[in-house]
């Protein structure tokens, strides 16, 4: 543990040396200014009503206090850091494997955000303080916390391990259960008995069932699953950390390098390669959970087409982190061999939005057979022009500020903001085509049609545009672009 904590010593100096000379530290201000007057508005209000329901053995406000530090906790361990603490990369250390493992979990609080997120966490328990059990209430609490850093450290070393076909089907489930946990408060439990039953197999019940029961059985039967859940979450973790290290993806690495690409087409191959990296960037995933969430929500009520086009604005806006960066995967190698291809500037972005293209669509198309199940086919079809003039003017934004902007990206972590006030700036340009034909579909104006066809023609034309635009900057500028990316 000695060499390990020098190591974290290390680390700590290199996470704040490379925030400083990369200007991350400014990103971390704006999130801890924003997140900490929100807390600062929103938690006391939230804290006294938990106590109140609690003191009455109520327990509605406190599930859905806890399951929002769950999905804290859950999303931290994937944030990207840019520590170099792969799991390569570690087992070059003479440390144990307990060593390495305290060094890979203590590296999650390196980032002001985690500090955050503890700070909040300690004071949303406070609550639990009026309950009849307490002290048991706490102990709950604090092994629900242990299970959500398990469960998310188990994901992203899992999506480290697998092979691709799994590592989607993990992600999947686990982001699809994390969907329907956070849609669960907010369901109608009158409405069906399936929705009544999935709420009380709500994780965050266990918490509170055990701070207000009222017989010993009620009381040791929560905290033992939690026990025992926690237990083999942080087992697996364990396991596939030990995997990690000794290297057993040699297999995979080399049948992955003679797969054939399956897409037609002269890109072909490359989109092929570029869907196989762009799928490894959690924001993607995090647009999925919303919309996972969004059809949870419609097993109990009727979602209206304002709702659902409203989501599909927001999961475009989550998933600009990918479209102001499409080259942050890139590495000066992969640019240099770019230029070897027989292919323009143009060919490369064009590829690289397809697969950003595929990968988006898969997230909107359980939200639109809803929308068709619901609303009927003409609404589907209106949705799907709301979805491609989003997608399009995101991406071709996305495709001016990548080739300007670059900024490295590891897989399987965040991608990289930037600087927030251009994030902004960026989202309100790429959804104001799309917010611009819901308002007039909401109209009665006899020119709505062809104020919508001149905005999708319009975004389709500067789609164009920006992919000639990006493609020759790119070109000029790709030794710039490779020292960004080093």
């Amino acid at each position: 543990m000695a060499g390990a904590s020098l190591i974290f010593r290390y680390q700590w100096l290199a996470f704040w040396r490379r925030a400083l000379r990369t200007g991350r530290v400014k990103f971390y201000l704006t999130i801890l200014t924003l997140l900490g007057w929100m807390m600062a508005v929103m938690l006391p209000d939230v804290l006294s009503k938990a106590a109140s329901e609690l003191a009455a053995a109520q327990t509605a406000s406190m599930d859905r206090l806890l399951l929002v530090l769950c999905l804290l906790w859950l999303v931290l361990p994937g944030e990207d850091l840019h520590i170099s603490l792969s799991s390569d990369r570690l087992r070059r250390f003479p440390l144990g494997v307990r060593s390495l493992l305290a060094l890979r979990l203590s590296s999650v609080f390196l980032s002001p955000i985690a500090w955050l997120a503890t700070i909040v966490s300690l004071i949303g328990l406070s609550p639990l303080l009026s309950a009849p059990h307490p002290l048991l209430g706490l102990l709950s609490a604090f092994l629900l916390f242990a299970l959500s850093i398990g469960v998310g450290m188990s994901v992203s070393q899992r999506l480290d391990l697998a092979r691709r076909r799994r590592r989607l089907l993990d992600a999947g489930v686990a982001l699809g259960a994390v969907a329907l946990a956070f849609a669960l408060p907010l369901m109608d439990y009158d409405a069906s008995p399936l929705i009544a039953s999935l709420g009380a197999a709500n994780p965050a019940t266990l918490v509170t069932a055990a701070a207000v029961a009222t017989t010993p059985y009620a009381m040791v039967v929560p905290v033992a699953t939690l026990l025992v859940s926690g237990g083999v979450v942080w087992h697996l973790f364990l396991r596939s950390f030990q995997r990690s290290l000794r290297g057993g993806d040699t297999e995979r690495t080399g049948r992955r390098a003679t797969s054939i690409a399956r897409l037609p087409g002269r890109l072909g191959p490359l989109v092929h390669k570029e869907q196989r990296s762009v799928v490894k960037v959690l924001d993607l995933w995090m647009g999925l959970l919303l919309v996972l969430a969004a059809a949870a929500l419609s097993l109990s009520v009727s979602l209206t087409s304002t709702f659902r086009q409203t989501i599909f604005v927001i999961v475009c806006a989550a998933n600009a982190t990918v479209t102001l960066n499409c080259l942050g995967l890139d590495r000066p190698a992969a640019l240099t061999r770019y230029l070897i291809l027989p292919i323009r500037g143009s060919d490369l972005f064009l590829a690289k939005n397809a697969a950003v293209t595929v990968v988006v669509a898969l997230q909107l198309v359980l939200l639109l057979a809803v929308g068709a199940w619901q609303s009927g086919f003409m609404q589907f079809g209106l949705e799907v022009v709301i979805a491609i003039v989003l997608v399009a003017a995101h991406l071709a934004w996305g495709n001016v500020v990548s080739v300007l902007e670059p900024r490295r990206t590891e897989p399987h972590r965040f991608a990289s903001a930037g600087d927030p006030l251009t994030v902004l700036i960026s989202v309100l340009i790429g959804s104001a085509p799309g917010v611009s034909v819901i308002v007039l579909l909401r109209s009665d104006s006899p020119v709505a049609p062809l104020a919508i066809a001149a905005i999708v023609f319009a975004t389709m034309a500067a789609y164009y545009g920006s992919l000639r635009y990006a493609g020759r900057r790119f070109e000029r500028r790709i030794e710039i672009i490779s020292r960004r990316l080093a």
